[in-house]
């Protein structure tokens, strides 16, 4: 979709990748992980899957492995645009607690709401009223709960890096509306979601997925 904007840079979303990367099984086809990250393990995976809020995912190391990562990689030092450095940390520890459920990496850069709205045979694998009910979430902990139950119907895979990017554009937005709806992250989400690829290559935005996002 045009005028897409990105929280990650290319570094940033490798980090991001090799931070999840060092809670799965390990494989033979990948690249040996950063030193950082090698102590990392299924354990710790566990432990960010049980953790129920903010607060609980922010008591685990592997948190702040992955917020101490993307800080460090800012070669900006404005990221994220947030209004403090906890509310930086707290919103990267939502995003460690939903993609510790991802359980495939796609890398194929398309967004969540995309495998939740075009699956394989008629129905989506999240309902619109569902996926209606996520996009109004914003309590913290319903946004975890949402994230997560989106991941699960969408048999646990996703492209980590860009739902690491979606997850915390959506949060900066929420902490600092911006004046166009069209570059929001949840409007992204909304096209994605409803339209398919021959209307989004089309370029159309019916008006629907604008009632839904504002």
């Amino acid at each position: 979709m045009k005028n897409r904007n990105s929280v990650l840079d290319d570094a940033q979303r490798s980090w991001v990748r090799n931070w999840w990367r060092a809670l799965q099984p390990p494989d033979e086809k990948w690249e040996p992980l950063p030193p950082a990250l090698r102590g990392l393990d299924r354990g710790e995976r566990a432990a960010l899957r049980r953790a129920a809020d903010g607060d609980a995912l922010l008591m685990e190391s592997s948190t702040h492995l992955l917020a101490r990562g993307l800080v460090t990689l800012d070669a900006k030092r404005d990221w994220p645009q947030l209004r403090n450095e906890t509310e930086a940390y707290l919103a990267i520890a939502l995003v460690a607690g939903v993609l510790a459920g991802v359980r495939d990496d796609a890398s194929d850069d398309l967004s969540l709401a995309h495998r939740l709205g075009h699956a394989s045979g008629n129905r989506p694998r999240m309902s619109e009223l569902r996926f209606k009910r996520l996009l109004k979430a914003s309590d913290e902990t319903d946004l975890l709960r949402q994230w997560r139950r989106a991941v699960d119907l969408a048999d646990r895979k996703a492209d980590v890096a860009r739902l690491a990017d979606d997850l915390l554009g959506w949060q900066i937005e929420q902490a600092r509306p911006q004046a166009s709806a069209s570059r929001s992250v949840r409007f992204r989400w909304a096209y994605d979601y409803y339209l398919t690829t021959r209307q989004q290559n089309a370029g159309e935005e019916p008006e629907s997925i604008k009632e839904i996002t504002e």
